[in-house]
C-alpha cells in the first residue's frame, strides 16, 4: 500500500499491502480489529477527516489535489485498511504510511513520492529493499525537496458538513434546501451546553424561552417548540431533553418540518437528537464537575467489543445534584436528575447491523420558575428590578417536580448489493410527570392588588404516557436520462399503548406574596415566608389530591400513520430538484371523566380524525466551484407546507376542530470556503400561519381556561446568517445572526404586536483557539458573546388590557469564558481540565413563559462558574 502507482484494483492494493506491513515494522496492520465507520457521500477530503477521527489514525494530505472528489457512503464494520481503499477506489488517488503510522495522501505525482521518501529516510527505514515494488518509470529523485503537506484533523474539528434529520437523503448541508444547524459533541463541549435546550446559542432565531410549568420551553423564527426527537422519532415526552453526553450530535431543521416528520412537526423548526452508538474498539470516558450553587456532576462512556468484531456494546450514564441560581439563607433548594444508557451492536453480515438501545432518564428537582410583571398603574407594563438571586414564589417543601422517560429502540441498517439501504426501526417509550408548586398569579399592583403584590395559588398536575412507534425507510441511488438521482420511501405507524392520562387538581388560594417575600430583611429563616400581611406561609398539609381534588381528567388516545416520498432529481450537473410528499392519516380520541371538579356519570367524548396530504419543493443550484477561496457555492430555494390538529372550546363548551396551516417559502445561499475549512449559509424566508386561536373571555379568574374563537393569525419575514469552521489551524468560530419581523394579530384587539421572546435582532459569536505544538500544546481559550435585541413579554389579549403600546424590552448581551487543557503527552496524557462562566458580567435576562396567561417571567441563565476533568482512552 505505500509503494502503488495508483488505487485500481483490490487485488493490487492487497499484493502491496505486504509492503506496507514491512515498511511500518508494526505500526499498520493489513488486517487489523474492524471499526465501525458512519461516513455519508460528501467530498473526499472531508471523509478523510472523518475516517481519520473514527479510526483514531494521523492523515496528512494536500486538498488542493483532493478537490472536486467525492465519495460514496460508508457505514458498517471494516477493517481500517479496507475501509480506506473503499474510500480511494473510484479516484486516482494514493495512499502510503511512514514508519510511524501516519497515512499519507496524494496522487502519483514525482513531488509526493519524494517527500514520502524523505520521511523514510527521516525514520531510518530501510526502503532500498521495497522500492522495487515502483514501476520503472516510477524512480524518484532521491534530492528532492518534501513539499508542503496541509495537515487537517489534527486540532479538534467542530464543523460537521452533513446531516440526516431535514429530507432522509444522502445529502451534505450545502446540498440541503433548507437551512439545518448541525451541533457536535465537540461545539457542545466547547460551550458547557448539557442539552439541547442549552445548545440554542448556536443556532440563529432560536431562543431559550425558561422553564415555565416544568417544561424547557424553546422559541423557534418566533413559534414556541416542544417536539422532542431522538434518532428521527417523535416522543411523547415534552418534558425534557436528552442529555447531550448521550448524543453525538443534535441536528436542527429551521422552518416548518412537516413534509418529512408529518404534521407533528413543529412550524419553526425540529430538534433530532442523534444517540451514540457502540463501537468496536474499547474506548473509556469518565468525568467529574463542580460549580456554582453546589453543583456536582459525575459521567461515564465505556464502549467496546463484546464478542470479537460481531458484537459491540456501549453504556453512557449522568449523575448530576445542584442547586438552583438562587441566594436564600437557610432553604435548602437542591436538585437531583440521572440518566443511563445502555446499547448494543451486531454485525449480523457484512451489509446488516442490529442496534439496540434502552435510555433512562429521571429527575427530582424543584421547578422554579419565576414570578410576574408589574402593573405601573397607568395602563403600562415593565419588568421588575429585583435580585434574580432571590426570585422566588414557593416553598421548597411543597414545590416540587418528579419526571421519569425510558426510551427502547431497535434499529435494523442494511445495506443492498445495488447500494440502497434500508432502516427498521421500532420504539418503545412512556413518561411520567408528576407536579407540584406555587403559582404567582399578577402581575403585581394588576387585579386588585397591591403594587408589590402578587396571588399565590397551589398548582398541581399529573401527566403519563405510553406509545409505541414503528417506522420502515428505504433510500438509494437511481439512473434516469443519463443522471444519478436520489429517493427515500418511510413509513411511520405510532400508537398509544395505553392513552394519554393529564389530571389537574383544583388551584387553592395560599395568599398574598410582596415582590420581595424572599429578600435579606424581609425573609425570616427561622420563620419561613411570610405573606404581606405578615401571616406564615402554611404549606398544603397531607395528601395533595385528598385536600384539594381533582378539577380535570383526561384521556388522549392517539393513532397515527404517515407515508412519506422524498425525491432528488438532477435535471443537470449544477442542479439539484427535491420534491417531497407525505399523506397522514390520523385518529384521536378525547375522553374527559372529570370535569370542575365533577365526576361525569357520562364521560364527555371527542373523536376527531383527518387524512391530510403536504407537499414541499426545493431548488439548489451550483453557482461556484473552486473559485479562490470558494471551493462551492450554491443557491436554495424551498416550499413547505404545515399543518397543525388543533380543538378548541367554544363558548357552550363545545370542542371544535379547527386546525393551523401555514405557508414558508425561504431561499438562501451555501457556501463553503478555504478546503472546505469553513462553511457559511444566509436563508431569507417569510411564513403566514393562520387559525391560530385567541380568548374569547376576558382574564381575571384563575383556573378558568375560558372559550376560544377562530381567526388569529402569525406572520414573519426574517433573515438568518451562520458560519462555521477552522479559520486557521486550532482556531474555530461559530458565529449567527437573525432579523425577525415577526407579529400576531388577535382579532379582538389591535394593533398586532410581535410573538413573546421573539426579538428583532439577536446573535452569537463563539470562537476557541486551541494550540498545537510548544509548551501550550493542548491549552484551548475560548468565549461566546450572545446579544439580543428587545421582545415582548405578553400576548396580544393580556396587553391590551394595559393599553395599546406592548412591553418591548429584555435587550441583553451575554458573555461567557471557557477553557481546557489536554496534555498530548506523559503521566497525563488522555486527561482534559476543562472549565465553563456563564453570564462573566452577571447580566439580568428575563424571558417571558409560554402558555402563561398571569404575565409570567422567569429569569434565565444567571452566572455560573463550572470545572472539571474528563480522562479519555
Amino acid at each position: 500500500m505505500c509503494n502503488v502507482k495508483s488505487i485500481k484494483s483490490l487485488k493490487r492494493l492487497a499484493l502491496a499491502g505486504c509492503a506496507v506491513i514491512a515498511l511500518s515494522q508494526g505500526t499498520a496492520s493489513a488486517e487489523g480489529p474492524s471499526v465501525q465507520f458512519d461516513i455519508t457521500t460528501q467530498d473526499l477530503a472531508a471523509a478523510l477527516n472523518e475516517y481519520g477521527l473514527q479510526s483514531n489514525q494521523e492523515i496528512f494530505f494536500k486538498e488542493d489535489e483532493l478537490q472536486g472528489l467525492k465519495v460514496r457512503a460508508l457505514r458498517g464494520y471494516y477493517d481500517p485498511e479496507v475501509a480506506l481503499i473503499y474510500l480511494l477506489e473510484s479516484t486516482d488517488i494514493n495512499y502510503r504510511r511512514n514508519k510511524l503510522g501516519t497515512i499519507l495522501i496524494g496522487s502519483a505525482s514525482d513531488s509526493l513520492k519524494s517527500g514520502i521518501q524523505k520521511i523514510l529516510y527521516n525514520t531510518n527505514t530501510d526502503y532500498e529493499s521495497d522500492i522495487t515494488v515502483y514501476e520503472e518509470d516510477e524512480k524518484v529523485d532521491e534530492t528532492a525537496v518534501f513539499e508542503e503537506i496541509i495537515v487537517r484533523g489534527i486540532a479538534r474539528k467542530i464543523r460537521p458538513d452533513d446531516q440526516s434529520s431535514a429530507t432522509g437523503l444522502n445529502l451534505s448541508l450545502i446540498e440541503t434546501p433548507q437551512a439545518v444547524t448541525v451541533i457536535t459533541s465537540e461545539m457542545l463541549n466547547m460551550i458547557g451546553a448539557s442539552s439541547a435546550y442549552e445548545a440554542t446559542d448556536l443556532i440563529p432565531n432560536v431562543q431559550r424561552g425558561g422553564f415555565g410549568f416544568g417544561l424547557q420551553q424553546v422559541n423557534m423564527r418566533g413559534i414556541f417548540n416542544l417536539t422532542r426527537r431522538v434518532n428521527g422519532i417523535e416522543l411523547d415526552n415534552r418534558f425534557t431533553s436528552i442529555r447531550s453526553f448521550a448524543a453525538e450530535r443534535i441536528e436542527v431543521v429551521r422552518g416548518p418540518a412537516t413534509a418529512i416528520y408529518g404534521v407533528t412537526g413543529g412550524f419553526g423548526g425540529e430538534i433530532n437528537s442523534i444517540l451514540k452508538k457502540p463501537k468496536n474498539e474499547l474506548g473509556l470516558e469518565i468525568g467529574a464537575e463542580f460549580g456554582s450553587y453546589d453543583s456536582s456532576q459525575y459521567t461515564i462512556d465505556l464502549t467496546g467489543p463484546i464478542a470479537g468484531e460481531k458484537l459491540s456494546g456501549r453504556i453512557v450514564a449522568l449523575y448530576e445534584d445542584y442547586g438552583l441560581p438562587l441566594d436564600i439563607e437557610g432553604v435548602d433548594l437542591s436538585n437531583e436528575q440521572y440518566m443511563i444508557m445502555g446499547s448494543l451492536d451486531w454485525q449480523a453480515t457484512d451489509s446488516t447491523i442490529v442496534r439496540g438501545t434502552y435510555y433512562h432518564q429521571a429527575r427530582d428537582v424543584d421547578p422554579w420558575d419565576g414570578g410576574a410583571l408589574i402593573d405601573n398603574g397607568d395602563g403600562t407594563l415593565s419588568l421588575p428590578d429585583v435580585n434574580p438571586r432571590q426570585w422566588y414564589f414557593s416553598h421548597p417543601d411543597q414545590s416540587n417536580e418528579k419526571t421519569s422517560w425510558d426510551l427502547a429502540m431497535l434499529e435494523i441498517e442494511h445495506e443492498f448489493d445495488n447500494g440502497w439501504y434500508s432502516t427498521t426501526k421500532a420504539t418503545w417509550d412512556q413518561y411520567d410527570h408528576d407536579l407540584e408548586y406555587f403559582f404567582p398569579f399578577g402581575p403585581f399592583g394588576g387585579f386588585a392588588l397591591a403594587d408589590n403584590e402578587v396571588y399565590i395559588y397551589s398548582y398541581d398536575v399529573e401527566r403519563s404516557g405510553e406509545q409505541l412507534t414503528f417506522s420502515q425507510s428505504l433510500g438509494g441511488d437511481f439512473e434516469m436520462f443519463g443522471q444519478e438521482h436520489q429517493f427515500f420511501f418511510a413509513v411511520e405507524y405510532q400508537d398509544d399503548v395505553t392513552p394519554n392520562r393529564f389530571e389537574l387538581l383544583n388551584s387553592q388560594f395560599q395568599g398574598f406574596a410582596t415582590i420581595d417575600w424572599f429578600t435579606e430583611g424581609v425573609f425570616d429563616p427561622a420563620i419561613g415566608p411570610q405573606f404581606s400581611d405578615g401571616t406564615p406561609f402554611l404549606p398544603i398539609g397531607g395528601d395533595r389530591e385528598a385536600q384539594l381534588g381533582v378539577r380535570q381528567e383526561t384521556f388522549e388516545d392517539t393513532s397515527d400513520l404517515k407515508l412519506n416520498l422524498q425525491v432528488l432529481l438532477k435535471p443537470t450537473e449544477k442542479m439539484q430538484l427535491l420534491l417531497g410528499v407525505l399523506y397522514q392519516h390520523n385518529t384521536t380520541t378525547n375522553k374527559t371523566t372529570i370535569i370542575g371538579g365533577n365526576e361525569q356519570a357520562d364521560p364527555r367524548v371527542q373523536n376527531t380524525s383527518f387524512d391530510k396530504t403536504i407537499f414541499r419543493a426545493g431548488l439548489t443550484y451550483d453557482i461556484v466551484d473552486d473559485a479562490g477561496v470558494i471551493d462551492d457555492a450554491r443557491i436554495y430555494y424551498n416550499f413547505s407546507e404545515g399543518f397543525e390538529p388543533q380543538i378548541i372550546d367554544d363558548v357552550d363548551g363545545n370542542e371544535i376542530p379547527l386546525p393551523q396551516t401555514m405557508t414558508q417559502h425561504e431561499a438562501g445561499i451555501k457556501a463553503e470556503l478555504f478546503d472546505s475549512a469553513i462553511g457559511t449559509s444566509l436563508a431569507i424566508f417569510h411564513y403566514n400561519i393562520s387559525n391560530i386561536a385567541v380568548r374569547n373571555s376576558n382574564l381575571g379568574q384563575f383556573g378558568g381556561f375560558g372559550a376560544f374563537a377562530p381567526g388569529g393569525s402569525q406572520k414573519a419575514t426574517g433573515v438568518e446568517f451562520e458560519i462555521a469552521g477552522e479559520f486557521l489551524p486550532g482556531w474555530n468560530v461559530i458565529a449567527n445572526y437573525a432579523f425577525m419581523d415577526a407579529e400576531v394579530t388577535d382579532p379582538g384587539f389591535l394593533p398586532p404586536i410581535a410573538p413573546v421572546t421573539t426579538p428583532r435582532h439577536s446573535g452569537a459569536f463563539a470562537s476557541s483557539y486551541e494550540f498545537l505544538e510548544g509548551p501550550l500544546d493542548g491549552l484551548r481559550i475560548g468565549g461566546l458573546l450572545k446579544f439580543s435585541g428587545n421582545y415582548t413579554f405578553a400576548t396580544p389579549r393580556n396587553n391590551n388590557r394595559f393599553g395599546d403600546v406592548p412591553l418591548n424590552e429584555g435587550s441583553h448581551v451575554r458573555f461567557d469564558l471557557n477553557g481546557s487543557y489536554k496534555p498530548s503527552e506523559g503521566p497525563l496524557e488522555g486527561v482534559e481540565f476543562y472549565f465553563n462562566w456563564v453570564n462573566v458580567f452577571d447580566e439580568d435576562i428575563l424571558v417571558s413563559k409560554q402558555g402563561h396567561p398571569g404575565f409570567g417571567i422567569m429569569f434565565i441563565d444567571q452566572q455560573t462558574v463550572k470545572g472539571g476533568v474528563r480522562y479519555r482512552f
